[in-house]
């Protein structure tokens, strides 16, 4: 350690270079795990299922119709449960609070059973609240909670206007959860304007929902292509060669397109990672001839040969923890401005 100490600048110029490898590789590695590896934090999220529709001509993906979804769950008996969402744009103001705009979603009252999610403070979403003409109510998230409220749970109860509509706040969600697109407030479905008379062919919505119990993929599919081939030939207009699409959730949420990005940057870090060891070990090369009289001299004095090699070690050792606790640093900085 106090070699270490004493020659600073290759301390300095090591440190920095493997903390910066490590660092980086922390950092992709945790984005890689999150998105690849662990995928959506639900309770069996290999049995959450993302639904879309897709144009067989133009083979094109596209959202569902709201009408198409209704359709789906009356008839679908694959799933346990099935649930619509939308995102938009959400202007909270109220008395003493300068107004802001968060992101938000109306969601089904279902969403937050698939997901496994409840309220932290308050109650979620019940049938009642979806209906036409109920009396207009959100959930926030934990930022408006901390950073609006001030923590203060008496802000459940509380009316706001939310897109100059009085709406009461009824719960608040728990830390971290943001679903579906990095949202703050979530409304029901009832806040929809025109929900009830939006056309078929408005495939704005998505879909997401939990296979029954024994019931694969594929049988959802199948099922519900079979849905879909009954729709087209009762809205010809709409619905022609418009065809129901199952896959995972998570698979939904990171398209190949995502998952190949976060591989290349995985395997471009990991050069990253050998270039600076290479450098480090050519760094403790030059230093070793240097250090040769040093070594010659405890050797001479009684040093045995492993006494010799444990000190090298340990030094080595301290260096690699120095590196490792600052390429910590660096990656909590890196996932946090991520």
């Amino acid at each position: 350690g106090r070699l270490l100490l004493k020659d600073k600048w290759f301390t300095l110029v090591a440190a920095v270079a493997l903390a910066l490898g490590i660092g980086v590789n922390a950092t992709v590695f945790t984005f890689v795990n999150a998105v690849l590896i662990r995928g959506v934090p639900m309770p069996d999220s290999d049995r959450v299922m993302a639904m879309g529709s897709t144009d067989r001509v133009r083979n094109r993906n596209m959202g569902v119709s709201y009408l198409d979804f209704r359709d789906w769950r009356e008839s679908a008996r694959t799933f346990d449960l099935l649930s619509v969402y939308t995102g938009n744009i959400a202007n909270l103001s109220d008395e003493g609070q300068p107004p802001e705009r968060y992101f938000s979603a109306n969601v089904d009252v279902t969403a937050f059973r698939i997901m496994g999610e409840q309220p932290m403070l308050g109650r979620g979403f019940t049938p009642d609240d979806d209906r036409p003409g109920a009396a207009a109510v959100a959930l926030i998230g934990q930022s408006i909670f901390v950073n609006r409220y001030g923590s203060n749970a008496s802000v459940v109860g509380r009316s706001v206007r939310i897109n100059d509509l009085p709406t009461t706040i009824i719960g608040v969600m728990p830390q971290g959860f943001k679903f579906p697109f990095n949202t703050d407030v979530w409304l029901p479905l009832g806040t929809v304007p025109g929900l009830e008379t939006q056309r078929r062919n408005q495939r704005t919505w998505q879909v997401f929902g939990r296979l029954a119990p024994g019931v694969t993929r594929e049988q959802a599919q199948s099922e519900l292509i079979n849905i879909s081939r009954k729709l087209e030939a009762e809205n010809p207009d709409t619905n022609k060669d418009i065809q129901a699409r199952v896959q995972t959730y998570h698979e939904a949420q990171n398209p190949v397109q995502i998952r190949t990005v976060f591989l290349s940057l995985m395997g471009a870090v990991a050069f990253v990672l050998l270039i600076a060891c290479a450098n480090v070990a050519n760094l403790l090369l030059s230093r070793s001839t240097n250090r040769a009289r040093e070594i010659s001299v405890r050797i001479s004095l009684g040093a045995s040969r492993w006494r010799v090699i444990r000190q090298l070690l340990i030094e080595s050792v301290i260096l690699a923890v120095i590196s490792g606790l600052a390429g910590l640093g660096i990656a909590a900085i890196g996932i946090e401005w991520f």
